[in-house]
């Protein structure tokens, strides 16, 4: 190993907050230095990191005796230090959040959801998701979550995990899920007890993890649009653990990275080069002629009324612009769902632009045929689409995605549905269950559209007949353009 491939001169420079131990490296045979921060030792070899985000490992025979005998005490300290709140913290988490290494950021985020129970919700080649609508008594941090969900990144890593307590939209919903989410449950739901329901949560989840980690700090971070609201936060071994509490809106646990934090919530812009160069290879072409946009994250909405900002986090997320719905619901959502579209888009036509230098436009769709779709599915932009998701839809377009399946002569297969369209779009003419979804491709040869919902893996895409589907439009969408 020579550092001279690296640099000879790189100093690292780390934010306070970052607790991963620095060490300085020297090879064998030689007098290059280089100062990294140390991630792990096992079995003589270090993992290390740059200060540009490279890690990379080098046996301990490769380095001077000096650096050897720095790295084992230096990893020692180190681990003397995590073990004194490794059991406490997960004992108080009531999960084992932490693995033996004491750090999340080192591992694939499916293995941490695997010990919180959390289902796939996503996989793409580019970001990753897990979530969990919890039932009965499943407990984290001393409070009972609505949802709890962790976030990888684009080499399947932990990003992040959002825990989220009583909540305007999971806590006043009186809906179910899926197709279900526009029928009445009967739930009977005092709004009242929702504030109070709020500041219990606030100061049981601020007790537990004091109880370990001692007493927060406050600061101010931003959250969706021009938003920014006041956390509490612990620091412990590079993660910071950030408490909010919104008024008439959620309580939240965030878990982050601590240089995440000390930047007060400000992430990384990805390049528009690498994003239209990502975004146009996930467009495939079938024989059949279907075109469509693959690797567009999932996220289920779950039993609230959350269709716009679920699916307004996809299309940002798919952009490289990080989002949660739940921030998002607080900029146009009331209690249980039902959201202001119109005011939420020129939120997140804001947010965007200044942070991730995204154009969001609003656009007509007065016909959803074909030719006048592709300008933007050819290129991987998906378009949000309103309209209204009448159960005579759903009927249809489940049946026809599940028949899709065992066609062999598309020609024939054409003609068939074309009668059957013209047919079912007399009986879809009524302006009820208004909705937001992705149109995400198109086949010209049958006429149809690819559509996907935001409620969970089965709804990641159907198919529906060009007449069907504006009989069912509000003529009108939003894009997330690059």
């Amino acid at each position: 190993m020579t550092f001279r491939k690296f640099t000879s001169t790189l100093c690292l420079v780390t934010l306070a907050a970052n607790s991963e131990p620095l060490i300085t490296l020297q090879e064998a045979s030689g007098t290059d230095k280089l100062r990294v921060e140390l991630l792990n030792l096992e079995k003589e070899v270090a993992l290390l990191r740059r200060s540009d985000g490279q890690e990379f490992k080098t046996p301990l025979a490769y380095l001077s005796e000096e650096s050897r005998n720095e790295i084992r005490s230096t990893w020692t300290t180190h681990r003397e230090k995590v073990e004194k709140h490794l059991k406490l913290l997960n004992e108080a988490l009531s999960h084992q959040l932490f693995a033996s290494n004491g750090n999340i950021w080192n591992e694939p985020a499916r293995n941490v959801a695997r010990r919180l129970r959390l289902p796939t919700e996503s996989e793409t080649p580019f970001t990753s998701s897990y979530r969990l609508y919890t039932r009965g008594s499943y407990s984290l941090a001393g409070a009972k979550p609505k949802t709890v969900v962790t976030y990888g990144d684009h080499e399947g890593r932990t990003l992040s995990l959002s825990i989220i307590y009583s909540n305007k939209g999971d806590s006043l919903s009186t809906v179910g899920a899926g197709e279900d989410h526009f029928k009445n449950n009967g739930k009977e739901i005092d709004r009242n007890t929702l504030e109070g329901a709020m500041i219990y949560d606030e100061a049981s989840i601020a007790r537990t993890i004091t109880s370990v980690l001692g007493e927060p700090t406050e600061q101010r971070m931003l959250g969706q649009g021009n938003d920014k609201h006041k956390v509490k936060r612990w620091d412990w071994n590079g993660h910071s653990f950030l408490l909010a509490h919104v008024k008439e809106e959620y309580v939240r646990l965030s878990i982050v990275r601590a240089s995440f934090a000390d930047g007060g919530g400000r992430f990384s812009r990805v390049g528009d080069g690498e994003i239209k160069a990502r975004l146009k290879k996930n467009v495939s072409r079938e024989d059949n002629g279907d075109v469509q946009i693959k690797n567009i994250p999932m996220v289920d909405q779950g039993p609230k009324g959350y269709c716009a900002p679920a699916t307004f986090e996809r299309a940002m997320r798919h952009a490289g612009v990080p989002s949660d719905m739940y921030l998002l619901a607080t900029l146009a959502t009331e209690g249980g769902g039902g959201t202001n579209t119109q005011k939420l888009y020129e939120e997140v036509a804001f947010t965007t632009r200044s942070k991730g230098g995204r154009t969001a436009r609003e656009i007509p769709l007065k016909s959803l045929a074909p030719n006048k779709l592709k300008r933007y599915i050819d290129k991987g932009v998906p378009i949000l689409w309103q309209m209204c998701s009448l159960p005579g839809y759903n009927q249809v377009a489940n049946a026809r995605t599940q028949a899709r399946r065992n066609v062999t002569n598309w020609k024939n297969y054409a003609s068939k549905i074309a009668i059957a369209a013209e047919k079912n779009s007399e009986a879809l003419q009524d302006k009820a269950n208004f909705h937001l979804c992705m149109i995400i491709g198109y086949n010209e040869e049958t006429n149809e559209i690819a559509v996907s919902d935001s409620w969970g893996k089965n709804y990641s895409v159907r198919w529906i007949h060009v007449h069907e589907a504006e009989a069912v439009s509000n003529k009108g969408g939003y894009v997330i353009d690059i």
